[in-house]
């Protein structure tokens, strides 16, 4: 019983350093593709020895050549319609100021001075829907002295004229620009609550953080425009969740309508934000209540099946295990949450005593199929239950099978880490891996081109911060896109050149960012990587010490007899199974399908 108890006792403390907190905000965000949100992508703190990145201050977007990048988390990229009152009512003059939202917004160009004549045009040019025309004549007005009086009016209506040609980061420089005037020299001016408001729309399609954080602080919702209402209550949850204020935030995400394109992922983060309040049994209601909603969406839809996931974390999390087994099991074996929830199940079965249905699922996610999967911790996982139950042999197998796969991915993140500092190159080799991402998976070969290991750059991909990050990136290079594809009379004008500067400068100044996240992220996995060296050598120590008590014991006579020599299962096969012991070939359709037979060989 000595080698048991001190199987038990190593069991608990170094399961106690690799156990991770499965909660739900580490399911996967529900988007395009499903990709884990790690817990970092809620908070703020480095660790690990990993470099702070700073937030770039707002102040930094009016410089021209330190124009405002973002570096937070974010998941939706949307569209917003904008009427076309914002340009045609141009041609109307109220009597008196207006309280209007963005919807209807009444802002005459020609103001108090109808007479002269560029006011004239801008309006016509506004009102016709000849946007590139108006822009090019409002930009260089709001560079003019002759128009100081009315620079307010003319910059929020050129911001407008951007907006309506989807040029999105350069409307919400101009839109920031006119807040940031208005703020000092007239702070009850109606286009600054007009200007905010805009600004939230423009910065939810560019899904950058730092606008949004700006103009949702600022803005009042009862004069935010009713159909963009939903959005508001959407990314104010965000910003709360950041924040971590997790009541609020799960109140603002409850607020999101039925029928809303933000509705399914408001939900979702309702029920991440009352995780992290410890509110778990709500959390799981509001997890079951999005699986249902999403019945008929189809088996594999990434949203239902992160509601699914979501659902079996805070079952685990309430200490649940049993349920949260079975509640793994509904995740569809078809989609990339698969692989994850077969680890986190395995960690359920240990708590809950299972070793060989454990046992079963190390078969499968060590499987050649998931080769190219970041999983270190799962492998030694599965060696500390094989000293558990006194199977050496198998337990120094897995030893090897972690040493012959992780230290080449060691030495290999050393290496970049040591003899690379450019941000740049981080970004550029990341960024030719998520290019090439189906063709390098499939080509084991053209590997040999890349400096980062295949399966680390896929974890990284996955980061939150990364994953938006590159997402502001893509808006931005499509933003770029759209200004090369105007015609040249445009694009040599003042505004053109203005708008591609600041799109250029944001380009760079953001893909440094993301080089720095990255490296940071290298880092982490590297000091993690040490860490799990040393875990792994503890282990050979335990386990050859195991084997010396044992091979005692057998000398003495006390050893237990060979045991699980049999392979017959007539179990398996009376209950319509088909079985067949394993002898080393690996099947697709047999994945998830193993059972481990053997049984403790402890005294």
């Amino acid at each position: 019983m000595k080698t048991l108890n001190n199987s038990l006792a190593l069991l608990a403390s170094v399961a106690s350093a690799f156990s991770p907190m499965l909660v739900p905000s580490q399911a996967f965000a529900m988007g395009a593709s499903p990709i884990v949100v790690a817990q970092a992508d809620l908070t703020p703190e480095m660790t690990g020895g990993a470099p702070a990145i700073d937030s770039l201050e707002l102040s930094d977007m009016m410089n021209d050549s330190e124009l405002v990048a973002q570096n937070t988390r974010r998941t939706t990229r949307t569209t917003s319609r904008t009427s076309m009152r914002n340009t045609r009512t141009m041609t109307r003059t109220p009597s008196r100021p207006t309280s209007t939202s963005t919807s209807t917004a009444t802002s005459n160009v020609a103001g108090p001075r109808r007479a002269d004549p560029n006011f004239a045009r801008a309006n016509k040019l506004a009102a016709n829907g000849q946007y590139q025309e108006a822009s090019k004549l409002l930009f260089q007005m709001s560079r003019s002295p002759n128009y100081e009086k009315n620079s307010a009016q003319i910059k929020y209506v050129l911001g407008l004229m951007l907006f309506e040609m989807k040029l999105n980061q350069a409307s919400a420089f101009v839109l920031y620009d006119l807040i940031r005037q208005e703020t000092k020299a007239n702070p009850r001016s109606r286009f600054i609550r007009q200007s905010l408001e805009k600004l939230a729309i423009a910065a939810d399609a560019l899904d950058s953080d730092v606008l949004l954080r700006y103009a949702i602080k600022q803005v009042d919702e009862n004069d935010f425009p009713a159909a963009s209402r939903d959005m508001l209550y959407y990314r104010t949850g965000e910003v709360k969740m950041g924040e971590k204020n997790y009541a609020e935030a799960a109140r603002q995400f409850s607020r999101v309508r039925i029928g809303s394109r933000f509705f399914n992922r408001a939900r979702y983060n309702m029920g991440l934000a009352l995780a992290q309040a410890n509110d778990l049994e709500k959390a799981q209601a509001v997890f079951e209540d999005l699986a249902d909603r999403l019945k008929d969406s189809g088996v594999t839809d990434v949203q239902r099946v992160s509601a699914l996931l979501g659902r079996a974390r805070v079952i685990y999390q309430r200490g649940l295990f049993s349920g949260a087994i079975e509640a793994y099991r509904d995740i569809p074996r078809d989609t990339e949450q698969w692989h994850e929830s077969l680890f986190e199940s395995s960690w359920a079965m240990l708590r809950d005593g299972r070793f060989r249905s454990a046992l079963s699922n190390f078969h499968s996610l060590h499987s050649p199929y998931y080769d190219d999967f970041y999983q270190p911790e799962s492998v030694l996982l599965r060696a500390i239950t094989y000293l558990y139950i006194c199977r050496y042999q198998e337990m120094g197998k897995t030893l090897d099978l972690f040493d012959r796969v992780y230290k080449p991915i060691q030495r290999d993140l050393r290496q970049i880490l040591t003899s690379i500092d450019d941000p740049n190159i981080y970004y550029r080799e990341l960024a030719k891996v998520r290019d090439n991402f189906d063709a390098i998976r499939s080509n084991r070969i053209g590997r040999r081109g890349f400096q980062m290991p295949f399966s680390v750059a896929r974890q990284v991909l996955k980061e939150g911060d990364v994953r938006h990050t590159f997402n502001y990136i893509q808006n931005l290079e499509e933003e770029r896109k759209r200004i090369m594809a105007l015609p040249v009379s445009w694009k040599t004008s003042g505004i053109g050149i203005y708008s591609m500067k600041i799109i250029d400068k944001r380009l760079e100044a953001t893909r440094i960012l993301a080089g720095r996240q990255i490296k940071r992220h290298l880092i982490l996995i590297d000091n993690e990587l040490r860490d799990l060296f040393e875990q792994s050598g503890f282990l050979r120590f335990e386990m050859l010490n195991s084997k010396r008590e044992a091979l005692k014991k057998e000398i003495q006579g006390k050893g237990l007899a060979k045991v699980d020599q049999d392979t017959e299962r007539s179990y398996y096969v009376q209950n319509g199974y088909e079985y067949w012991p394993f002898k080393g070939e690996y099947w697709l359709d047999e994945i998830g399908n193993y059972h481990y037979v053997g049984v403790s060989a402890c005294e």
